[in-house]
């Protein structure tokens, strides 16, 4: 939903984006829809050639809400001190985003170090558009806990130096790592440890336990997605079957298959699904049909390109064409 805000701040009406990635803008409203990471990721690629904005994943981090009225957001907003919401962020990030997991320890006596990851299933996949969007929205939003006029120490972040870097030290200041091995933001520890002005710790704990709720019940239906992770992950690796992903996952196939069927899914739908988000968003970066067709464990391009035809009813030749002379 955010890249539907930011884009329509920017005079641009997502809907046709949508459209493109086969996600209904109404959707997006339901309470507890979430976008697979790797297709926010494509959703991002695509909006930022759409405006023209390398930095438009700043953008979306920097200017859109990124918690919603949530108990979530309410027990970080009422902590004692900028170290205890960044407690509480780290142990709830997934209610954030369900791709990405964070820590947050002390490093010696003078820093603390907030870090989130992507989950490493998806992390050979993650775009430098999709870190700004994390890292922006985080910065943004523990800027706001900070007494006024101060700030993080230091960032750093995976992507390489961007011929212009000027958006991002606007955004994190001069102190940028790039090419760093995982993304890292700093703060002083004594400026976390100094207490907020209108927090209410005692209200802080009411809205933990309903956000913890809220984890239990993710958790509880976390199968489908967790399955769908590893497929992206496998995706180019050849041959997916079931039970090199109840390996992965460190269950037998029976209570996979078992404990897909209790969320009214199951394994060749998942791999179904992925397959179709995959090959469209490559098609939309004009990625050689055969390559893909190999990428999805094709060995011959007939039989993805009779795939394809059954799942959308044009040919992956037919809808390349067509996206090329109307755009997404």
């Amino acid at each position: 939903m955010r890249v539907c805000v930011a884009l329509e701040q920017l005079g641009t009406d997502p809907r046709p984006l949508l459209s493109h990635f086969c996600v209904k803008y109404e959707d997006l409203l339901m309470p507890g829809f979430r976008l697979r990471a790797e297709l926010m990721d494509q959703l991002l690629i695509a909006a930022s050639q759409l405006v023209d904005r390398k930095d438009f994943g700043l953008y979306v981090g920097q200017q859109v809400e990124p918690l919603g009225n949530t108990a979530f957001k309410w027990s970080i907003v009422l902590s004692a001190s900028p170290a205890a919401a960044l407690k509480r962020m780290a142990h709830f990030s997934t209610l954030i985003d369900s791709s990405v997991s964070a820590e947050f320890k002390a490093v010696g006596n003078q820093h603390v170090l907030a870090h989130l990851l992507p989950v490493d299933r998806l992390s050979r996949g993650v775009s430098p558009l999709y870190e700004d969007f994390v890292a922006s929205g985080l910065v943004a939003l523990i800027q706001n806990l900070l007494p006024d006029g101060a700030r993080h120490s230091a960032v750093e972040l995976t992507q390489s130096k961007p011929d212009d870097p000027d958006p991002w030290t606007a955004c994190f200041g001069e102190n940028i790592t790039w090419s760093a091995p995982t993304f890292k933001v700093w703060w002083d520890t004594s400026l976390l440890r100094q207490q907020r002005v209108n927090s209410n710790e005692k209200l802080a704990r009411a809205h933990d336990v309903l956000a913890r709720q809220q984890l239990t019940a993710q958790k509880a239906a976390a199968w489908k997605q967790r399955v769908e992770w590893l497929l992206i992950a496998e995706l180019r690796r050849g041959a997916i079957t079931q039970k090199t992903i109840a390996k992965a996952l460190k269950v037998e196939v029976r209570t996979l298959q078992r404990n897909l069927k209790a969320e009214d899914t199951c394994f060749q739908e998942l791999l179904t699904g992925v397959r179709k988000s995959h090959a469209l968003s490559q098609l939309s970066c004009n990625v050689p049909i055969a390559q893909i067709g190999s990428e999805l464990g094709y060995k011959d391009p007939s039989a993805f390109s009779n795939a394809f035809k059954m799942w959308f009813g044009v040919s992956p030749r037919n809808y390349s064409d067509a996206i090329q002379i109307h755009g997404p």
